[in-house]
């Protein structure tokens, strides 16, 4: 991910921002709980003598956000996504491993409330935010954790009958950016000599949950 890549998605947000809708009374903060379904992901990489396959597992995901209001509708977000799931590799030598991963995601950026003509309490979303995955592999007392720089896009529905609680609904794509020889998926104890250069993990996600706000 260079530099310019960086500056061009964080001003895109920053965009989304300022042409928000407006509107009169409404809540600075939300603070909210979810859980939901990280999906699947795999990756190739090569070393001087091997190839490989890397494949992340699907798995139950919870997470927390808090919105704080810049203006009606227009909020800065803070997101944490736990998801305890397993990977498997193959390499072209037969070779193959298994072994617990935890990913986790840490994000900061925009959110939008659209609520529905006529109808306040439906309010279609819509989001981007910027940060870091951190991927913590376990195998036989081998640990090793890694943090790279992700951002994700986000579009759902919030549900908010009463003007302090609601119910959200969201899709969210994030993908994480491998830079030149990571190791972000290491074979085993012997070592992380793989690399996934120039790669981007792509993890789909659908969850739902409740925020309270005020």
């Amino acid at each position: 991910m260079t530099k310019k890549s960086f500056f061009c998605a964080l001003s895109m947000i920053c965009g989304v921002l300022a042409v928000s809708p407006q509107a009169d009374a409404e809540p600075r903060f939300t603070v909210g709980a979810y859980g939901g379904y990280l999906f699947g992901t795999s990756v190739e990489g090569t070393s001087s003598t091997l190839t490989s396959r890397a494949s992340v597992e699907g798995a139950v995901d919870y997470g927390a956000v808090v919105d704080v209001a810049l203006r009606p509708f227009a909020f800065v977000e803070l997101s944490y996504t736990h998801a305890p799931t397993e990977l498997s590799l193959q390499q072209s030598d037969g070779a193959a491993y298994r072994y617990d991963l935890l990913v986790q995601y840490v994000q900061l950026g925009g959110l939008l409330v659209y609520p529905a003509p006529g109808a306040k309490w439906l309010r279609p979303i819509f989001g981007g935010t910027l940060g870091a995955s951190v991927y913590s592999a376990d195998s036989e007392g081998f640990r090793y954790t890694e943090w790279r720089f992700s951002m994700m896009f986000e579009g759902g529905l919030q549900i908010q009958p009463l003007d302090y609680f609601g119910i959200r609904l969201q899709a969210r794509l994030g993908a994480t950016f491998l830079s030149d020889n990571s190791a972000l998926f290491c074979a085993s104890g012997a070592g992380c000599a793989l690399a996934y250069s120039g790669t981007a993990v792509l993890q789909p996600e659908l969850a739902a949950g409740a925020y309270v706000a005020f």
